[in-house]
């Protein structure tokens, strides 16, 4: 994906260009991870030890 296309096919305002450019690294920076946002939450939900009901409250 180029940016200059990306950013004309998306955005059209020069005013926030800062954090259009931010989103774009953050995607490019991660679009081969091979693991999504729901299997690692499932990893670490699974890897940590249990949190009683009664934690929550007090």
């Amino acid at each position: 994906m180029m940016f200059k296309a990306w950013v004309r096919g998306t955005y059209h305002s020069v005013v926030a260009l800062r954090p259009y450019i931010n989103e774009y690294t953050y995607r490019f920076n991660r679009h081969k991870m091979k693991e999504g946002i729901f299997e690692n939450l499932v990893v670490r939900m699974l890897t940590q030890p249990p949190y009683p009901y009664k934690a929550f409250i007090y």
